[in-house]
């Protein structure tokens, strides 16, 4: 496994930890991309019932379902050293990117505080690229990689462990990286909403730029 695809690949998963920490404080308890979560909330909502919470679990769960069939039909079935496959990762997140930096604008002009229709696109948007991430993250050859969602991650570290007494430390990193994003992300949310959104633009644009910087391996073609 090439270090700068683990770089790249840690920098989206601090990404999607700071991104659920902005939908979860500033966006009305939602998730951009734990989906089991959006579910259960959803569940909750119909339960009480709380249409206005019905409708963010929605747009999130609608955002991220079309962002992985974004991603993966923008992706097809090229896979990480194959020609072609650098160029078409990095059109992918300068799209995610480009989401995000929507989602920092309107957070900016509402001095993070926005209306409920201007939180609803947020949270939209904030999801698309999510999946977006998630539906190309499937193309990197780390095993048992997801940048986007880790109990299976955890599960399989755990299993890892206490059957083959192995550590996955590939994991280890992404799920001390979720964290990580997610307590930056969260500070800012409590301290500076508006800009709070800055983090996962840059997270992302790193990787972007990582990306955008690796060589093509030799004989993989244009």
């Amino acid at each position: 496994m090439d270090a700068w695809r683990m770089v790249m690949a840690t920098a989206l998963t601090m990404a999607a930890g700071a991104t659920n920490a902005i939908g979860f404080v500033l966006l009305g308890g939602v998730f951009a991309s734990v989906m089991t979560g959006n579910l259960v909330v959803l569940g909750l909502a119909a339960a009480e019932p709380d249409p206005v919470l019905a409708a963010r679990a929605g747009a999130a769960f609608g955002g991220f379902v079309l962002g992985v069939a974004a991603g993966a039909r923008a992706m097809g079935s090229l896979a990480a050293g194959r020609p072609k496959w650098r160029e078409r990762l990095a059109l992918v997140l300068a799209g995610e990117t480009v989401l995000l930096v929507a989602v920092l604008a309107v957070s900016s002009a509402a001095g993070g505080r926005p209306g409920e229709i201007l939180r609803l696109c947020m949270v939209a948007a904030a999801s698309l690229a999510m999946g977006v991430q998630s539906g190309a993250s499937r193309t990197f050859g780390i095993p048992g990689l997801s940048t986007t969602f880790f109990t299976g991650t955890l599960t399989g570290v755990l299993t890892g462990l206490v059957s083959e007494g192995v550590v996955r430390l590939h994991s280890v990193v992404l799920l001390a990286g979720l964290a990580a994003g997610a307590a930056a992300a969260g500070w800012l949310a409590f301290h500076a909403p508006a800009a709070a959104p800055v983090l996962p633009v840059a997270l992302v644009a790193a990787a972007l730029t990582v990306v955008a910087a690796r060589e093509a391996p030799v004989g993989a073609g244009p």
